[in-house]
This record gives C-alpha cells, structure tokens and sequence, in this order.
C-alpha cells in the first residue's frame, strides 16, 4: 500500500496544480478574446454570422459532461454525518477502510489485518497513527473534509474528462458505469466508477495507474457501506495516544528520529535490503516523513511475512 499512498498524494497534488492551471488559461483565453469579438460584429452581417456561427457549432468538439451518478456520489461526503466502507484490493496490500464522520471529528481506519493504520481530523488538527510504529503525526491547519486522498471526491471537485477507455464490458452489463481520465506527463490515472441500474449507488470502483513505465497498476475498492445515518465517532485528545505509549514523530531531532526508525526496524525484522525494496534507504532515515516511514514499514512488514 506503500505506492498506492504515494500514488494518491501524487494524483491528488497534481490535481490541484492542473486546476488553477485551467482557470489561469481559461482567464487569459477570455481576455484575448473579447477585442476580437467586438471588432467583428461590428464588421460582419446578420447572414455572414448566421453562417460562421453554424460553422463553429459544426467544428466544435462535443462537450463532454461528469455524469450525474459520480456527483451524487461525491455529494454524500458532504453529508454533517456518515459512515463509508470499502475493501482495497489489487496493488499492495489488501485492506479493509472505514471512514467515518460526525459532530465535525473525521475517523478512518485502514485495517491490514495485522495492522492498522489512523486518521483523525478534529477542529483544525489531523493526526495519523498507526500500531506498528506507535508513532504519530500531527499537523495543524490541514483542509480536514478530505483527509485521506478521497478519490470519488477529487474526481468531481477537479472536473476530470469523461472518457471510455477503461471500462469493463461484462462489469458495464451489470452496472451503470462512468470513467474519468488525468493525464500529466508520465502520470496518467483512469478511474472507473460502477453503480447499481437501479438505486444509482456507487458499488465498485476501479483505479489504473501508468507510472514511469509500469502500465496498467490497477486497485480495486469494492463498496460495503455508504450511510448518512448518524453514527459514533468519539472525541479524540493526544492524550490518549501518548498514554498508549505513542511517541511524537515530528518532535524527534534527527538522530533521535534516525535511531527511533532503527528500533522500529530491529522490532519488525525488516532488513536494509526489504526497506529499500519498498522505497527507502537508511540514509532517509533522518529526515523522513511520519507517512513515509509508516508506509514503508508496512509494506517491509508484508514482504517480511512472505518469506
């Protein structure tokens, strides 16, 4: 899960960027446009506009709309009070993500069967955790109605291209199906998002990354529950994790943070070599990031396991 994470800060960030990307062209486009216009109504006739207006309606590209059904889907995480569930399988390792949210405090668990891994978003600070390392992370001032990379989200806040590349025929006969395509550079992700013929609620989606190379890297998130009904998330104090035990990862100075993932390693039997193999080297050690190490540990921890 360690790529996939990677992956999803990656696709999310890059989606920002292609944003204001799009509203800087957009913006620029309108202004060297409007001189134009003006001159030329002015010198054409009522006939000659008549006809280069359905010239232009002739060339224009058919314009491509998001469907209904994603919308509704994204809209559901803007309900004050919910419950969502899915199951990850396909890149990494398989696990199990419960995302729940009620009197403005944002919980999700991923459960890896071994090992589980946190998010929590209260008033203006996000904490992640998780039971291997028993470190946490704590930033403050995060845009916390999306901690977690919400792809249905981003796909509808960005205005991603409808597209038809992807989706799965004998899935398409079963379900009402909707794709969406970014592209930047090397990046290319094809979501393809499957809803029930009758109810129009979102059951499966899937996710196929391109990345440098390796084609075709695709996660499959089948939905368990998706519920408005109000639910329980209790309230959430560091406290409780420093009573558990849990050290500050952001607080370490260098060495110490260096020394701290050492024993981390020595505890879960992860080599130098298993480290590397899922993206990290000892000389990362010292500077590397809460998510970062964490993912990787998980990772080594299921490479680990396999031998």
């Amino acid at each position: 899960m360690d790529k996939l994470r990677k992956t999803i800060l990656i696709f999310t960030a890059a989606l920002s960027l292609f944003a204001a990307a799009c509203a800087k062209s957009s913006s620029s486009d309108s202004e060297s446009s409007s001189g134009t216009d003006s001159e030329s109504s002015s010198q054409t006739s009522s006939e000659s506009t008549s006809e280069n207006s359905s010239s232009q309606s002739e060339s224009k590209p058919e314009e491509k709309v998001m469907g209904e059904k994603i919308k509704k889907a994204a809209a559901f995480f803007e309900n004050p009070s919910y419950e969502y569930v899915c199951t990850v399988k396909g890149i990494g390792r398989d696990a199990k993500i419960t995302l729940s949210k009620d009197k403005g405090i944002i919980r999700q668990t991923t459960d890896y069967g071994d090992i589980k891994s946190y998010v929590v978003c209260t008033g203006n600070t996000t904490y992640r955790y998780d039971d291997k390392t028993k470190a946490f992370s704590r930033k403050v001032g995060e845009i916390n109605d999306d901690p977690t990379g919400n792809l249905i989200v981003q796909t509808v806040k960005q205005s991603l291209e409808p597209t038809k590349t992807h989706i799965d025929p004998e899935e398409s006969k079963k379900y009402d199906a909707e794709e969406y395509t970014y592209t930047a550079g090397t990046y290319i992700t094809v979501l393809d998002f499957y809803f029930d013929k009758t109810t129009g609620e979102l059951k499966k989606y899937t996710v196929t990354y391109s990345i440098e190379g390796r084609d075709n890297q695709v996660e499959t998130r089948e939905i368990e529950k998706m519920s408005a009904a109000p639910v329980n998330v209790p309230a959430f104090s560091e406290k409780e994790l420093t009573d558990k035990g849990y050290v500050h990862f952001e607080g370490f100075t260098d060495e110490k943070r260096e020394e701290f993932c050492r024993q981390v390693m020595r505890d879960n039997k992860i080599t130098n070599d298993t480290l590397y193999d899922v993206g990290l080297t000892t000389y990362d050690l010292k500077s590397v990031s809460y998510s970062d190490f964490a993912s990787a540990v998980i990772a080594a921890g299921a490479k680990t396991a396999e031998k």
